[in-house]
This record gives structure tokens, C-alpha cells and sequence, in this order.
């Protein structure tokens, strides 16, 4: 009896350990944390000190402030409320930007940082346009481009209503790029930007410092255009859109050093020279807290003393404004590669803090899975105390076969799901940058309204392949010569996207210096082979470790261009095409004048190009054309449209109205084509009335 009572005992103990040691192993009892303050005290701390700072900013206590700031951001360094860290930290950030610009990025990039441990996409954005404002205010136009654009992508993604802030940014980014590179287009793409911010702060009910922001930022836009342009009207404009804005009360600093440079540049272009001086003197000390500010300075000054005929203080101030401006371009490169390598940076510790949540997930359910099996191998030794030892045995082999079946299956359902989300992110993303890539495309071709100007009666049949055209036009006027420009480049879609903007941007200043027709050709030419490193003796670009890439093979890309000048005075046309022809339809009979054989682009003919010069009559119609339109193949896929048919319908079509030609031109099309796609090139072609 003993021995029967001391076994049961042993029994009992055994038992009540091991259900003990389940228990704490399936349950375990969370640790408490030592803290001195609670983060909602020290939040509460920073907060206070922040507004003491800002009291100091807006008495300009600069060096305070600095030290407040400072302050702020170690009261809440060792907090775990990373919500509340990251907001402190962009605070100070934004202080900093008026009271020491170069402390800036030391707050921005942890909590960049910090906003990507807590993958909240919000955050992220409002980090990236912090570090876009940051970029703008320091000169650093490409950088603060870069890092609002993906600000705008992630608002829009979220669709955070904050989006309206990084368009009025994107706004007052390209104004200053107009300014920087003498671009009117980018002056109009700032207008668009900025005016779709109002449009949006009506619909959302804003009235606070984003609009503020959209209407000071048109006027500067407006008079960007002004200084570009020499239109007067655009002086006009902007004075509408700076009466709006120059006596709001209670802007803050930054706003109101902007309202300054706008009111100096403003009375420049009105030739108010002595007020311009005295308003930069009264304000010289906002000037110098940046190198974008300083150059600024020295430029307006450089532009009074040359416009008052002072020459030598003009020459002093010009040189001052290139060396400032020449080294903000040279650190802008660096800028941009620090960006890029922040941006890789923040992708892999997301992916990296991703992967790390994936492993925890699965040794959570690993663990969850064996400390079941566990308690269920502990029923099994209970029972096989009084049951059958072998059904146990079976039946604890069927249970750990099916946990791995369903582990197995889990993680393959895991990875499938997470390689869906993955394909599909990476699709949105790159739909959105063509996209993106079509309307800067669409901003470098001419305005319909400026064709409507030179060529009153016109028409342009324009039909891109894909989101981006290989296919390009251009039309200027210079004095009594109107130029126009009709260009097929090699590809379609993104490779020709790429072509036809470095063809539009060669020609705007190609043509503004030669409006002959084979020179432009030549010059053009001269200009791909140079960009796109053609030629035998052109470096190529380099390895990761510094060294010549042999493996890249030199482009053969180029272009067909028809280009013709027309003199309406001397009522002459001269044309010269590189493979593309020009086509003039003269009292039902058809002149086709003939390009020369070679392309503008490398080639192993490189003979200058001819011009042709005939002269013209009234009611002369002319067309050129890529060569899309023929060699679209009907719905069966057997012919192609031929160059033969096109001619035979433009001469069929010549005499009625130029809007009417366009609308047979494309029904024709359509009917030959079928659905869109079966479409195998670009397709443009432009025709003129004299």
C-alpha cells in the first residue's frame, strides 16, 4: 500500500510540474518596464518649449531659438512614441529652416527614418515633402523636385488631402526652375500646379496658408514669365495676384521673405530701379542666410545697376551671382546622388523591417503550433496511462504530419499573397511614372494655341502608339520666318519618349540661333551624336568601381525630321528633310519636295543637308508627315497604307477646310487600322493653308 501511495503521489508531482511549465510556456507573463517619465510628460515638455521658440523666431532671437529648438529635441530623444518624435522632430526641422538652414537635414532624415519603421504612409509623406521645402529654400530646386514628387505619389496613393501642399509645392518649385534655367515652359507647368491647388482649396473649404501659398506663388510664376518673355501682360498678371496676397497679416518668415523677392523682381520689370534698391537694403540680412538667397541678391542687384547704366557694379554683381550659382548647380549633383542613395537606403530597411516581421509571424505560429502539439502530447500520455500505448502513438504521428501540412500550406499561401501585392505595387508605380513622363512630354510640344497664332489655318493629326509618342512637332516665329518641325524618332513609347524630348530640347535653342532649314538639321545632328555619345572617340559611361563600361554598346539612335521655314513677305517656303518628305498641293496638282537619305543621328553618310527653296502662292497647302499613317497595316494585318494612298487622299481632301481634312485623315485611319491595338507606329501629320 506503500509503495501504491508513494507512486501515485510521484505521479500527482510530476503531472502538476509539467501542466505548470505548459502553462507559463503558452502563457507567459509580460516583464515591466522601468521608466523614469512617461512619454506623454516629455511630449508634453517639448511641445512647451517648441512655442517659447517660435516666440523667439518672431522677435528674429535667432540664436534663442536654435538653442530652444536643440532643446526640444533632446527632451524627447529617448521616447518610444515614435508618432510623437517624428512630429517634434519635423517641427524643429521647419524652425531650423529659417533660423540655421543647415541644421535642417540633421531632423529630417531620422525621422524620415522613424516614419519608415512605422511603414505610416502618411508620415512618410509629410517627411519627403519636408525634405523637398528643405531643398527649396537652400537652392537645391532638382532635389526638392525629386523628393515632392514622391511626396505627391504617396499622398496620392493614401489619398491623403495633404496632397494639395506638395502640388502648391511642386508649384513653387518649378517657378523657381523657370527662373533658374529661363524656361517659360516650366513657368506655365508652375501655373498649372499652382492653379489646380486653388481649385482644390475651394472644393476641400481651405482657406489658411496652402492657398496663401498657391496665389504668392503664382504671382511669382507670372512674373517669371515677365522676365522670360519680356510680355508686360505677365507683369500685369502678376500685380493682380501680389495685391491678393503682399497685406495678409501674420505670414511667417518665410512667406514673407518670398513676398519681398517678389515685390523687388516686380519693380524691376516696372523700371522702378530706386524702390527695388531700398527694399533690398531694408531686407539685405534675409538675403545671406542661404546661398540660394545670396545669389538671388547679387542677381537683382546685378539687374538695377546694369538697367541705371553703372556698369562696373553691374559686372561685380554678375560675377558674384554665376560663382554662387555655378557652385549651387555643382552641389545640386551631389544632392541628387545623396538623395537617390537615401531613397535605396529607406527601401531596404522597409523591406528589411518587412522580412523581419515575416520570420517573427512564422515563429510565432511555429511555436504556437508545437506548444499545442505539446499539450495535445501530454493528453496522449495521460490516456496511454490507462489506454491503449499504440493508439496514442498513431495518433500523435497523424497530428504532427497534419501541423506541418498546414505550416507548409500557410507559407506558401503567404509568399503567393505577398508576390501578388508586390507585382501589383511595382505596376501602379511604374503606370504612374509614365504617366508622369506623358505630361512633361505634352508640356515640351507647342501649344495648340501658339500653331493657331503662326499658322492661323492648320490642322495636327496627332496619335501616340503608347502613353508616350516617338513622334514630335515644334513650331516657333521668328521675325517673318514661321518654322515648322515634324520629327519620327527611332522606337516608340518610352525609348521614344526619351528621343523626342531631347529633340525638343536641342531645338528651342537650336532654332532660336539658325532658322535655315539645313542648318538646323546639321546642328541637330551634331547635338544627338554628342548627348547620345555616338561618336568613336565619346567617353562611355563607367562602372561601379570607376572604370570604362566595354559592355555597353554605343547608340545608333536618331530621327526623321521635315523642317521648313515659311516667309509669308516674301511669300517663299524653304524646306530640307532628313528621310521624311514635304508634300505641296498647288491647284489639284501635288509637288513632292524630296528629303536627303540619311537620318539625324550617326550614320555612314554624313553629308550636310540641302535645302530646297520654291515660291508660294496663296492657297498653297503643304503637309509633312511621319511615316505611321503609312505603313499602318488594315485589320486584316495584310497591307500596309502606303505613302502612294496618303498622297491620293491629301490631294482628294486639300480643298476643304483644314479641321474637316483632319477629321477624314483620322476616320480613314480608324476604318484601316480596327481597334487601337492593332496600331504599329506614332502617327503625326500637320498640314498648313498659306
Amino acid at each position: 500500500m506503500k509503495r501504491k501511495h508513494l507512486g501515485c503521489s510521484v505521479l500527482r508531482r510530476f503531472i502538476t510540474i509539467l501542466a505548470a511549465s505548459l502553462f507559463s510556456l503558452l502563457f507567459p507573463q509580460p516583464s515591466a518596464l522601468a521608466q523614469s517619465e512617461p512619454d506623454s510628460v516629455l511630449v508634453q515638455r517639448a511641445d512647451s518649449i517648441l512655442l517659447k521658440a517660435n516666440e523667439s523666431m518672431q522677435k528674429f532671437d535667432y540664436q534663442t531659438a536654435f538653442r530652444q529648438f536643440t532643446m526640444a529635441v533632446k527632451t524627447v530623444e529617448n521616447i518610444t512614441d515614435l508618432v510623437s518624435k517624428v512630429r517634434i522632430y519635423l517641427a524643429v526641422a521647419q524652425g531650423n529652416m529659417v533660423v540655421n538652414p543647415n541644421h535642417s537635414l540633421r531632423y529630417l532624415n531620422p525621422a524620415l527614418g522613424f516614419s519608415n519603421s512605422l511603414r505610416d504612409t502618411n508620415l512618410l509623406a509629410t517627411c519627403y515633402r519636408m525634405l523637398g521645402l528643405d531643398a527649396q529654400n537652400t537652392g537645391y530646386l532638382l532635389t526638392a523636385e525629386d523628393y515632392t514628387l514622391y511626396a505627391a505619389h504617396l499622398d496620392s496613393a493614401s489619398h491623403n488631402p495633404n496632397l494639395v501642399r506638395s502640388l502648391c509645392l511642386l508649384g513653387h518649385i518649378y517657378s523657381g526652375l523657370a527662373e533658374r534655367q529661363h524656361s517659360d515652359s516650366l513657368a506655365r507647368l508652375a501655373i498649372i500646379y499652382l492653379n489646380n491647388t486653388l481649385r482644390q482649396c475651394d472644393s476641400l473649404g481651405i482657406n489658411g496658408k496652402t492657398r496663401d501659398a498657391a496665389i504668392l506663388g503664382l504671382a511669382s510664376a507670372y512674373i517669371g514669365l515677365a522676365e522670360i518673355t519680356g510680355n508686360k501682360h505677365f507683369t500685369d498678371t502678376c500685380n493682380l495676384y501680389f495685391t491678393q496676397i503682399k497685406d495678409l497679416p501674420n505670414l511667417d518668415i518665410i512667406a514673407a521673405r518670398t513676398v519681398n523677392a517678389v515685390n523687388v523682381r516686380y519693380l524691376i520689370q516696372r523700371e522702378k530701379y530706386r524702390q527695388a534698391l531700398d527694399l533690398i537694403n531694408a531686407d539685405s540680412s534675409s538675403y545671406f542666410r542661404s546661398k540660394a538667397g545670396l545669389a538671388e541678391y547679387h542677381r537683382n542687384l546685378y539687374k538695377i545697376y546694369e538697367a541705371r547704366g553703372n556698369y562696373s557694379k553691374a559686372f561685380v554683381h554678375l560675377k558674384q551671382y554665376t560663382d554662387i550659382d555655378n557652385e549651387i548647380h555643382g552641389e545640386n549633383s551631389v544632392r541628387a546622388v545623396v538623395t537617390s542613395a537615401n531613397k535605396k537606403s529607406a527601401a531596404i530597411e522597409r523591406l528589411s523591417h518587412e522580412a523581419e516581421v515575416r520570420v517573427f509571424e512564422a515563429e510565432r505560429s511555429k511555436m504556437h503550433v508545437i506548444n499545442i502539439s505539446l499539450l495535445c502530447g501530454l493528453i496522449m500520455v495521460l490516456l496511454l496511462v490507462v489506454f491503449v500505448v499504440r493508439m496514442l502513438q498513431i495518433k500523435r504521428r497523424a497530428n504532427s504530419e497534419l501541423a506541418r501540412k498546414n505550416i507548409e500550406l500557410a507559407e506558401q499561401k503567404e509568399e503567393i499573397m505577398t508576390q501578388r501585392d508586390t507585382i501589383k505595387e511595382q505596376s501602379d508605380e511604374i503606370q504612374a511614372s509614365i504617366n508622369y513622363a506623358r505630361r512633361i512630354q505634352r508640356s515640351l510640344l507647342t501649344p495648340e494655341e501658339t500653331i493657331t497664332r503662326i499658322f492661323p489655318e492648320h490642322f495636327l493629326l496627332y496619335k501616340p502608339r503608347n502613353i508616350v509618342s516617338g513622334d514630335y512637332y515644334w513650331v516657333g516665329q521668328y521675325g517673318d520666318n514661321k518654322v515648322c518641325i515634324v520629327a519620327d524618332c527611332t522606337g516608340h513609347g518610352v525609348p521614344g519618349g526619351f528621343m523626342s524630348v531631347l529633340g525638343m530640347t536641342n531645338l528651342n535653342w537650336i532654332v532660336g540661333q539658325n532658322v535655315s532649314p539645313d542648318m538646323i538639321l546639321n546642328r541637330l545632328r551634331e547635338a544627338i551624336i554628342v548627348n547620345l555619345r555616338q561618336s568613336d572617340d565619346a567617353p562611355t559611361a563607367l562602372q561601379d568601381d570607376g572604370e570604362p563600361d566595354s559592355s555597353i554598346d554605343r547608340s545608333c539612335d536618331g530621327m526623321d525630321v521635315a523642317v521648313y521655314v515659311v516667309n509669308e513677305k516674301q511669300m517663299t517656303l524653304t524646306f530640307a528633310g532628313a528621310n521624311n518628305p514635304l508634300v505641296l498641293i498647288r491647284d489639284s496638282e501635288i509637288q513632292l519636295l524630296k528629303a536627303n537619305k540619311m537620318p539625324v543621328g550617326i550614320y555612314a553618310r554624313m553629308n550636310p543637308f540641302e535645302n530646297t527653296t520654291i515660291e508660294l502662292q496663296k492657297g498653297d497647302c503643304i503637309y509633312t508627315f511621319s511615316d505611321g499613317y503609312q505603313d499602318q497595316f488594315n485589320s486584316d494585318n495584310e497591307h500596309k497604307f502606303t505613302g502612294r494612298r496618303l498622297r491620293e487622299l491629301l490631294l482628294e481632301i486639300h480643298q476643304r477646310p483644314m479641321s474637316e481634312q483632319k477629321e477624314i485623315l483620322n476616320r480613314e485611319y480608324e476604318q484601316w487600322r480596327g481597334p487601337s491595338e492593332n496600331q504599329t507606329d506614332d502617327v503625326v501629320i500637320m498640314g498648313v493653308r498659306i
